[in-house]
């Protein structure tokens, strides 16, 4: 009934208040005093109007979600997932993109209280003290970036391992030129899957130049393209490239193509999400499918069963990934 026409004027003369009063008293009742927000009820109920349908609360709590790699297109199923999951529970969803570190997390901390959040997921990896304090406010879950530090819950897949698994399957193919086009060190992902890759190249022998190790300072594409045209306008080029996003692997196959390098015979390439991009790119990308909507909806229910006061079954979930094979590895 918020959207109902007030006499808003009419109203606040009767109350002896301003009309701004009155709005804030119908759309944002926090906002007011006790005093205040009570005489305005008073007034509208000798006046004819349904107090009780007005100046019904909802219900519905609000959980925070923690992004600040929002931009990256991985992320847009993760947050279908928590949507999904927060719609089914009966809470609103809230998307936050604060880098969080010691010098914003008291502002932090003071935001949840005036939003009355109920519980956050977090989408980044954050020290253990800053998970704490955050978590001495609000439940907190971790979903695909997550410090195994902490003893708070978590929700991701196994980085190292899916890794390691799709150079593997490079190397069955017979290359053995294989480069690595990454994303910033500082994400557990990013380290993880360096490490993924090393080790299948060191189980079988294959050494790689450091040249041919890139770090992203962010997942994007034109960062991506500048440092592989390095790498592929070199005389000794690669014949495989393992990258850890299908953003930065779709710069691979486009710089490859600028370079007259046919995919894959040339050079095989592959991502890392599985996102729409992989079947836009031509030709199409091989990738890591990571279940993206899965984790998003898992992370919620998770913070669902916290905020109920149970205790979880299982506190630490690692979902399963798939290599899906398309023509950057395969003749299609």
């Amino acid at each position: 009934m918020r959207n109902t026409r007030y006499k808003t004027h009419e109203i606040a003369k009767q109350a002896g208040v301003s009309p701004a009063s009155v709005s804030r008293a119908i759309n944002h009742p926090e906002l007011l005093s006790g005093e205040s927000l009570e005489k305005i009820r008073a007034t509208m109920q000798t006046m004819g109007y349904d107090v009780n349908e007005i100046f019904q609360t909802d219900s519905k709590e609000i959980i925070l979600i923690n992004c600040p790699q929002g931009t990256n297109p991985f992320y847009e199923e993760v947050l279908d997932g928590v949507i999904s999951s927060a719609e089914c529970n009966g809470y609103y969803t809230l998307l936050n993109y604060t880098e969080l570190d010691e010098n914003n997390i008291e502002d932090f901390l003071k935001m949840l209280q005036i939003a009355k959040i109920k519980g956050l997921i977090a989408l980044s990896q954050l020290s253990v003290e800053i998970l704490n304090k955050i978590n001495s406010f609000v439940p907190v879950v971790q979903c695909c970036e997550f410090n195994d530090q902490s003893s708070l819950p978590y929700v991701s897949i196994d980085d190292y391992m899916a890794a390691k698994n799709a150079v593997k399957y490079l190397i069955a193919a017979g290359r053995r030129k294989i480069a690595f086009l990454n994303g910033p060190r500082h994400y557990k992902y990013a380290r993880e899957r360096l490490r993924g890759f090393m080790d299948a190249l060191t189980e079988e022998h294959i050494a790689v130049p450091d040249e041919w190790i890139m770090h992203v300072p962010q997942i994007d594409y034109q960062m991506a393209d500048t440092l592989i045209s390095r790498v592929l306008s070199d005389d000794h080029k690669p014949d495989a490239v393992f990258a850890a996003s299908d953003v930065l692997a779709a710069a691979v196959v486009n710089r490859a193509v600028y370079s007259d390098l046919k995919v894959p015979e040339d050079l095989m390439v592959i991502g890392f999400d599985n996102i729409s991009l992989c079947q836009i790119v031509r030709p199409a990308l091989t990738s890591v499918n990571q279940p993206k909507h899965k984790l998003g909806y898992t992370a919620c229910e998770m913070l669902h069963e916290k905020l109920k006061g149970k205790t979880l079954k299982v506190n630490e979930v690692l979902l399963s990934t798939e290599l899906v094979l398309r023509g950057s590895t395969e003749h299609q």
